[in-house]
């Protein structure tokens, strides 16, 4: 314990004549660096320990949901098939009248195959990012499958793109009304989303197609930050590729999501996902997540990983592009570590 100086104490009058103890501001300087020097050692030591960032994050958004299981058997529905894969509508029913729904492509082949998670984003849906070129999501879900891996696309709540001109039901605040509503009642939209997730897997995990130690998550925006918070409460999934997702934004914290996945930002996040390996894409043109956000994002990110000893096991790569999935980075990572 370090010696404190004393400083002369005086007596002077005041309040009615009474004589009370005065001491100079200054002598009490040092105990408030030793207060300051104490507390950013105990800051610093809970950093290190992710746990109390993943019950945070779970408090924040209300993770695990009460009540909400696994109501039925996975349903199967095949509607479709070629050379590669064949295609199924996966349907998992749980309680309190709720649908896991997903698409499920299995690889022509024998044997169990890894697992991934190929998730959308924003105004998105499964069948966006598998038909028609798969628009700017691209190879994110053929890509998978042609590298042999069994792929699960599952869809979340969006005001889709493609309904909007064709008249949609769907209002286009949709996520800020859903999360709004269902944090009023201790969850959230995110907390909701991951715990359908989470249930999904439980059940696709047991199939024989599918080898349950070697899962990946994948995804393009929205779909990046998903497949982060979801790595973070699931440590089932081994493997992360988060494309056009990374930001580093201190609005983050005032509460007001609007749906999204912003909790806790995706730098913090990867202190949840270390040591497991996590690729970072982001496009140089990308507008909708600039790309100063992406270096301030993923320099936290590294930063976690090297206090993990696990610095060799991150990896963030810029492209010459916009707002897409970048299967040729993507594949070699999930080939090494998968």
């Amino acid at each position: 314990m370090r010696t404190i100086a004393i400083f002369p104490i005086l007596l002077s009058t005041s309040l009615l004549g009474q004589q009370w103890l005065e001491e100079k501001h200054s002598a009490s300087q040092e105990i408030r660096n030793q207060q300051w020097r104490q507390m950013e050692a105990y800051a610093a030591a809970r950093e290190g320990d992710p746990e109390g960032w993943r019950q945070l994050l779970r408090n924040r958004i209300g993770f695990p949901v009460a009540g909400l299981v696994a109501n039925g058997p996975l349903r199967l529905q095949k509607f479709g098939e070629d050379a590669q894969a064949t295609y199924y509508r996966s349907y998992l029913p749980l309680s309190q009248g709720l649908e896991a729904y997903g698409l499920l492509l299995v690889p022509k082949g024998e044997g169990r195959r890894p697992l991934v998670v190929a998730q959308h984003g924003g105004g998105g849906f499964p069948e966006m990012a598998l038909f028609g070129g798969g628009a700017n999501y691209k190879d994110m879900i053929r890509g998978a499958v042609q590298e042999g891996y069994v792929v699960y696309a599952p869809h979340v709540v969006m005001y889709p793109f493609g309904d909007r001109a064709r008249g949609s039901p769907i209002p286009a605040d949709v996520r800020q009304r859903l999360d709004e509503k269902l944090r009023a009642a201790g969850a959230s939209l995110a907390a909701v989303e991951l715990m359908k997730l989470h249930l999904a897997l439980d059940e696709l995990l047991k199939r024989p197609e599918v080898d349950p130690n070697r899962v990946a998550m994948i995804g393009l925006s929205y779909g990046g930050f998903y497949a982060t918070y979801a790595a973070a409460l699931d440590v089932r999934i081994r493997v992360v590729v988060a494309s056009c997702s990374f930001r580093d934004d201190p609005a983050v914290a005032d509460g007001k999501t609007g749906g999204r996945l912003l909790d806790i930002a995706p730098g913090e996040m990867a202190a949840l996902v270390a040591p497991r390996p996590l690729q970072i894409q982001s496009g140089i043109k990308d507008q909708p997540i600039p790309i100063y956000h992406s270096r301030r994002g993923s320099a936290r990110a590294k930063d976690y990983y090297a206090k993990r000893g696990a610095a060799d096991r991150i990896e963030y790569v810029e492209f010459d592009g916009g707002h897409e999935f970048r299967g040729e980075l993507a594949w070699p990572f999930l080939r090494k570590w998968l």
